[in-house]
Order: structure tokens, then C-alpha cells, then sequence
């Protein structure tokens, strides 16, 4: 926390924690965990709206699954080639309308990735 204290720009301590998500997932969810209300804001609403907005600029690795309208039919087929067998939650969106911004294309992804975290977050709460 001293470190992601020493970022003044949300977007710097959002960015900090995506680094953390992917070095450390389960040190992620615990500081997470730990400092709901400070960080919430961080990793979601509002700093969220900016990251998609600017997700381009900073992209490191996929996250999440994209299908395409020439997958039509086949989502199935698509889903069994996930790498995860042990699934407990998906998050699906079309990507529009996202946090009122419009279609943000692929760059919304941010939104889904952002929601699982919030619903383990949730879980891990109640």
C-alpha cells in the first residue's frame, strides 16, 4: 500500500495494480480485500471509465475472450478451446455503452476483467 500511496494520479495506482494482478493475483486480491474502500475506486468506477478509454496505451497481455460475429453459432465450439477447465464465472458484454462512454470496441474489455474482480471481491466479503 506505501508504494501504490505514492502514486497521486488514479490512473498511475490503477496501472500499478494490473502490474500487481498479473506478477501476483492472489497478493492483488489481498490487498484488494484489505483496502476495499481505498483501492475500489481504483480498480473500477471511476478510474475504470479512463483505463478503457486509454487501454491501448498500456495494454501488456489478453485478458478476457473476444468472439466475433464470424463465430456465430460456433460459441460453444469457441468457449471448449478456453484453457480453464474449473469455470465458477463469465462476465459477457457486447461492449457497448460502456459506463455511458459509448462503444469502446475492444478497449471495454477492461469493464468485464474489472467485474470479475469486483464479484470475487464481493465473495470473498460476504
Amino acid at each position: 500500500m506505501q508504494s501504490l500511496r505514492k502514486y497521486e494520479v488514479p490512473l498511475q495506482r490503477y496501472m500499478a495494480m494490473m502490474d500487481l494482478q498479473e506478477r501476483n493475483e492472489r497478493l492483488f486480491y489481498k490487498l484488494l480485500i484489505d483496502n476495499v474502500e481505498e483501492l475500489l475506486p481504483v480498480v473500477y468506477t471511476p478510474t475504470v471509465g479512463e483505463a478503457c478509454q486509454k487501454y491501448g496505451t498500456f495494454f501488456r497481455r489478453p485478458q478476457g475472450l473476444y468472439i466475433s460475429l464470424k463465430e456465430k453459432g460456433k460459441i460453444l465450439e469457441v468457449l471448449k478451446n478456453w484453457p480453464e477447465k474449473d469455470i465458477q464465472v463469465i462476465v459477457v458484454t457486447d461492449g457497448e455503452r460502456i459506463l455511458g462512454l459509448g462503444d469502446l470496441g475492444c478497449q471495454g474489455m477492461g469493464i468485464p476483467t474489472l467485474h470479475l474482480e469486483v464479484f470475487v471481491l464481493l465473495h470473498a466479503c460476504l
